[in-house]
């Protein structure tokens, strides 16, 4: 894949203008910071997954200019993502009926910037992220071309983070739920997801605007989370990033307001405690879907979920290495949408190998189930839809360097589309993650 040529070059060159502008905006007077409190700058725009360290990064604070930059209230993160799939059944079609069919590969850059507010004004530690991203592929049906603002918000914690406010434009999928394991999006081993948050308008690759408030308890392991935001279109993913190309947009055709609400329990990994992470959500979303039963459209559509993530080891006191278990439940009606349900179990290991303690080995089995009333509905088109999709999935993240993860699975899947129905597939993924 060249980054040499004209329409690339004009694609990406904010993000790396920008990048170039921090790099000399900075000066050798500047005092010296230390990861973690370059840390701080990171971007907290993301609930559920969290940032490398400025340490896990291929530059660091070389030349200080990260320092420089800290020195006048601003972070800088730049990542890169290149992915490729394939069928290893040699299932090869024109046209792809999905991702992997044919040799399939997809990129993604995006550009975290951030500011304290504090600086002009704000409460403490609030914080400002614009994140631009361009992602390209030769399958835009999985993986849409993307050039826009991935997140314009602000994040203001209030109560010595008893309370926490986060308003502008920003995706839903990274606030909720938890679909990235071991939340780190550097080491994140690959795995079947459930894609029903998604179908219910969980906003996935256009940001949506949003407003979020987090209510803690005093420890602030307790938390309810609770969004207001604009649905993803209901036509689909693809349909929202055509109507929303810049990811600004207020608003989108047939995209209503969606409420979302997360109850759970979070601690991290201490020196007596394993890490465990409980949460329960509901979605309900104003937008009208199309009813698979009866004429016309539903005033609303709705689901219900349930996760679990418990450190079961814990090789070395008060680190979060060792095995854990992720297990996920989903249900949505099935009037009104193709995957009525779900549940995932997944078993993931941080430091599996001796040395390796950066490293993440998962093995995951997901299983979906398909509305009988939309089988019904395919069926009187001439189509036919599986009963349910199994998929097992294992993969491994290996830390190559600082900033760097090579990360592999293999995944076999009974049903690799949904519809038409068609025989399994044996997918081979390979990504790597470059942290600047």
């Amino acid at each position: 894949m060249s980054l040499c040529c004209t329409d690339v070059s004009k694609k990406i060159i904010f993000p790396l203008s920008a990048l170039t502008l921090a790099i000399f905006s900075s000066t050798a007077l500047a005092d010296s910071w230390t990861c973690e409190q370059l840390d701080k700058l990171n971007t907290r725009s993301a609930q559920v997954v969290s940032p490398p360290s400025t340490c896990e990064s291929l530059i660091g604070d070389i030349g200080g200019f990260r320092s420089a930059l800290a020195d006048r209230g601003w972070g800088v993160q730049l990542s890169w993502n290149p992915m490729v799939m394939y069928d290893l059944k040699g299932q090869s079609a024109d046209p792809q009926q999905y991702a992997g069919q044919s040799f399939t590969w997809s990129q993604n850059m995006s550009l975290n910037v951030t500011y304290d507010l504090s600086r002009i004004g704000f409460t403490k530690d609030a914080q400002f992220t614009f994140s631009p991203q361009w992602a390209t592929s030769n399958y835009h049906d999985s993986y849409p071309e993307l050039h826009n603002i991935a997140v314009l918000a602000v994040n203001q914690p209030l109560l010595n983070g008893q309370l926490e406010l986060q308003y502008g434009f920003y995706p839903l999928i990274r606030q909720f739920y938890g679909m990235v394991l071991g939340g780190n999006s550097s080491s994140a081993a690959l795995g079947p997801t459930s894609v029903i948050p998604v179908q219910v308008g969980i906003s996935l690759n256009a940001p949506t605007p949003t407003f979020t408030a987090i209510v803690r308890d005093s420890e602030k392991k307790f938390y309810n989370n609770f969004a207001v935001s604009r649905s993803m279109s209901p036509a689909g993913h693809l349909d929202d990033v055509e109507q929303n190309p810049s990811g600004l947009k207020w608003h989108v055709d047939g995209a209503n307001p969606i409420l979302v609400d997360e109850f759970g329990f979070k601690q991290p990994a201490g020196e007596s405690q394993r890490s465990l992470w409980f949460r329960a959500g509901a979605i309900y979303n104003t937008s009208h879907y199309q009813y698979f039963d009866q004429p016309g459209d539903s005033s609303s559509n709705y689901a219900f979920y349930v996760a679990n993530t418990v450190q079961l080891t814990q090789p070395k006191k008060g680190l979060p290495l060792g095995l854990y278990l992720d297990v996920k439940a989903d249900y949505a009606p099935d009037d009104r949408n193709a995957y009525t349900s779900d549940f995932q179990v997944t078993f993931f290991d941080i430091g599996l190998f001796p040395g390796r303690e950066q490293d993440m080995t998962s093995l995951g089995y997901t299983r979906s189930f398909i509305s009988k009333k939309f089988r019904d509905y395919v069926g009187e088109a001439g189509m036919e839809a599986p009963q349910s999709i199994n998929a097992i999935s294992l993969s491994h993240a290996l830390r190559l360097t600082k900033g760097i993860y090579w990360i592999n699975g293999i995944t076999w899947q009974d049903n690799p589309t949904l519809v038409p129905k068609h025989e399994s597939a044996v997918l081979w993924q390979s990504s790597m993650y470059w942290n600047f």
